[in-house]
C-alpha cells in the first residue's frame, strides 16, 4: 500500500515516476493527458485522463473543482464564488456543481 501523500504513475515503457503531493499545485486535464503543476513552477504532461488521476490521488489532499482541474487544497488561498485563487496568485474556475463541497 501507498503512503497517502504519494503519487505514483506508470508509463508506458514500464518506467515509474512518484510525486508527494506536497509538492504538487494542481492537475490540468487535457483530453486524454493531465498536466501535472508542480510548486516549484514545473509541469509535467503524463498520459493519463483527469478522472484516472483523482482516482488515484488522496480525496482528503485534493478537490475536483471543475472538469478540468483537480487542485491540492493546501495551495488554496481564497475561495469566492464562481472561482479560487492560489498561493501563487493564479485564478481558477469552480463549476456550480462544485461551489458547495469547495466551500
Amino acid at each position: 500500500m501507498i503512503p497517502q501523500h504519494i503519487f505514483q504513475i506508470q508509463f508506458k515503457l514500464g518506467k515509474r515516476a512518484t510525486f508527494f503531493a506536497n509538492e504538487i499545485i494542481f492537475f490540468e486535464g487535457e483530453i486524454n493527458y493531465t498536466r501535472i503543476h508542480f510548486a516549484m513552477g514545473k509541469t509535467r504532461l503524463i498520459s493519463k485522463t483527469l478522472s484516472n488521476v483523482e482516482e488515484r490521488v488522496n480525496t482528503d489532499c485534493f478537490l475536483r473543482i471543475n472538469r478540468k482541474y483537480l487542485v491540492n487544497q493546501k495551495f488554496i488561498s481564497k475561495v469566492g464564488r464562481k472561482s479560487i485563487v492560489l498561493l501563487d496568485g493564479r485564478i481558477l474556475p469552480i463549476s456550480r456543481r462544485k461551489r458547495f463541497v469547495v466551500s
